[in-house]
């Protein structure tokens, strides 16, 4: 694999190495590329050499723009969607039944995301402690198959297919003293974890799904180039140096390699699009068939530092941020590229650009043949952002406009996203921290002192409007849908002042233009990853109840998921479960994932699976330790 560096150098030791670089000379000079608000649309290059010559200028630009003194403006990109145009956008009701069980929590009904931990009513597939992929029969409690991962894998993530299991990674490698990222997918005997079929290319994952026996992936790419690489690290270099060390670059220097069961292959260089203004990073859009049988992959390579995906039966989504360089007034955008697939073959269909930032996949929606975007504006100075409460001490700035958050709607074409309608200033001097579309409905909630839920009426795509807008202390980080006219909210109560004070569930009636509080559940001084991870959330409709793993700081530590009883109008703390049955280390202990298989829920730790009998006093039923 060759080596690779990140040209936009955000990180803190090329910050430190490269603070002495000049301006550029003549022979190298590039024009700067201004910024171009609403700049989503992609070129394609008229052919490989200028595709090199494209993706040096850029990279140059970057350099020339780049303010080695001051920090890049961060892109709220925490995960970490919802359905096919035409079809609801709601996520699946887990119903119960004699053999039933539930799955991953997944944003788009049909659209399976990956997670550490997957089951087919029977065995549980796991790799939740990054040392080993096992399958757990449930009828024995017996760890039936295991198969160690190696010690430089990580970031270990799970498909379930008809016959087979699909293993992810991210493997940290090394050449001539670099170290490099590469991605890995592996599909596996799902009974002997025997590895089938394998897929690599450098980078990382950004996110996947697998949508009708088919895996999507899309996968980012930061260049690294030793002769650049050498120069930011000599200390001294000049734009001219930098500039000329880019121009002695070959075009698969820049684009990442990759190869299918062992096969080595070449992105095309007709597969690569671009905006107007990038920097050399990349990200590959493709797909491969779950069943497997793979000799061939076919990238379609976007110039662009993508961080995020939402996924539909029928779509992918990727995100793009994108902000002003050298500029004194904050400016930034969110670029969206739609992929659909057909043979095997991603196709680029459509572009679009939002203003502001994107919180996470649940920022996206298609439903009824339209895209609605979710986004929050930030004023210079930035701020206290969604899973950071201040915590060194940082305010936005008063100067300058106060940040807001917008809904922008998409009409989906063929080939296009065609604007049709937005409504804003939600949350003024505020920021989004929860979003959740349901049908023609959106639901925002921003928070900054206290939390306004907007409900947005989407009927009308050319004239969305807010019609409501409950103010309660606190925020909800994640919203459930929990039965009709219901929604759960997980979050964070805080004081009048807007600190936070521990883990709150509301109940809202959403019936009504404006959402009401039924009930709410607090628990002082404890959190929830549910805030930022939503796969380790349970909602089972059968039983009525939703499952949420709490670490209690409060007194002292403590981990276990809370069992809440949902009624009409009510919250009930039904049962607490932990894995304190285990002799190891707490911390060891934190629980991160909720099954229901039958009658037993099952809890997912690094420490291994305990199960408890579902409903009534929730009996212990058994522990498996690794």
């Amino acid at each position: 694999m060759k080596p690779r560096l990140l040209i936009a150098c955000a990180s803190a030791a090329v910050v430190a190495a490269a603070g002495a670089c000049t301006s550029q000379s003549p022979d190298n000079e590039v024009a700067p590329v201004p910024w171009v608000p609403v700049s989503a649309q992609l070129a394609a290059f008229d052919s490989c050499d200028d595709a090199l010559e494209g993706i040096q200028d850029a990279a140059i630009t970057a350099f020339e723009n780049f303010d080695f003194n001051e920090s890049i403006p961060l892109e709220e990109e925490f995960a970490a969607g919802d359905s096919a145009a035409g079809t609801t956008a709601e996520s699946p009701t887990q119903r119960a039944g004699d053999d039933s069980h539930s799955g991953t929590n997944n944003a788009v009904a049909g659209v399976d995301e990956p997670d550490i931990v997957k089951t087919d009513g029977t065995f549980i597939y796991t790799v939740a402690d990054y040392d080993a992929v096992r399958v757990t029969d449930t009828r024995s409690g017996e760890v039936v198959a295991e198969r160690p991962t190696e010690s430089e894998a990580w970031g270990h993530q799970l498909f379930l297919g008809d016959d087979e299991l699909l293993l992810m990674s991210a493997l940290s490698t090394e050449d001539d003293g670099v170290y490099l990222s590469e991605f890995r997918l592996e599909r596996l005997d799902p009974t002997s974890l025997d590895v089938l079929d394998s897929f690599t290319m450098e980078g990382s994952m950004v996110d996947a799904r697998l949508v009708d026996g088919e895996v999507r992936l899309a996968i980012g790419t930061e260049p690294q180039i030793q002769p650049v690489w050498d120069q930011l690290y000599s200390g001294d270099a000049s734009d001219e140096d930098l500039a000329e060390a880019v121009r002695d670059t070959e075009l698969a220097d820049w684009l990442p390699s990759y190869e299918v069961n062992g096969s080595a292959q070449e992105v095309d260089c007709a597969e690569i699009a671009h905006p107007e203004r990038f920097t050399g990073s990349s990200v590959s859009v493709l797909a491969l068939p779950a069943d497997g049988a793979w000799t061939e992959a076919a990238p379609h390579t976007v110039m662009v530092d993508g961080s995020m995906v939402h996924g539909t039966s029928e779509s992918l989504y990727l995100a793009h941020y994108d902000y002003a360089w050298g500029e004194e007034e904050t400016k930034a955008e969110s670029e969206i590229y739609r992929f659909t697939f057909a043979d095997g073959q991603a196709r680029l269909v459509g572009e679009a650009a939002v203003p502001g930032t994107l919180l996470n996949q649940y920022s996206l929606s298609e439903y009824d043949g339209h895209l609605r975007v979710a986004t929050t504006e930030m004023p210079a100075g930035g701020g206290c952002g969604p899973w950071m409460d201040c915590i060194w001490g940082g305010e936005t700035e008063e100067s300058g406009e106060p940040s807001k958050s917008t809904v922008t709607v998409f009409a989906v074409g063929d080939d296009s996203l065609e604007e049709t309608g937005s409504v804003t200033d939600l949350g003024v001097d505020e920021q989004i921290y929860a979003v959740r579309f349901l049908g023609d409905t959106g639901y925002v909630v921003t928070f900054r002192q206290t939390d306004p839920l907007y409900t947005v009426d989407l009927s009308d795509p050319a004239n969305p409007v807010v019609t409501g807008e409950l103010k309660i202390t606190g925020y909800s980080g994640y919203l459930h849908p929990v039965g009709p006219d219901r929604l759960l909210g997980v979050g964070q109560e805080a004081t009048a002042e807007g600190q936070t004070t521990g883990l709150q569930v509301s109940l809202f009636d959403t019936a009504a233009d404006e959402a009401a509080v039924l009930d709410q559940y607090y628990r002082e001084g404890s959190d929830s990853t549910v805030l930022y991870d939503p796969h380790a959330f349970l909602y089972w409709d059968e039983a009525s109840i939703a499952v949420i793993p709490v670490q209690d700081w409060d007194m002292e530590y403590q981990s276990g998921v809370v069992v809440l009883g949902i009624g009409a109008d009510s919250l009930t703390e039904e049962t607490w479960i932990d894995h304190s049955a285990a002799d190891v280390d707490p911390y060891n202990t934190q629980i991160m994932r909720t099954i229901v298989i039958g009658s037993q829920l099952w809890t997912l730790s690094n420490a291994g699976l305990q199960s408890n009998r579902l409903g009534g006093d929730y009996e212990y039923t058994a522990w498996i330790g690794w």
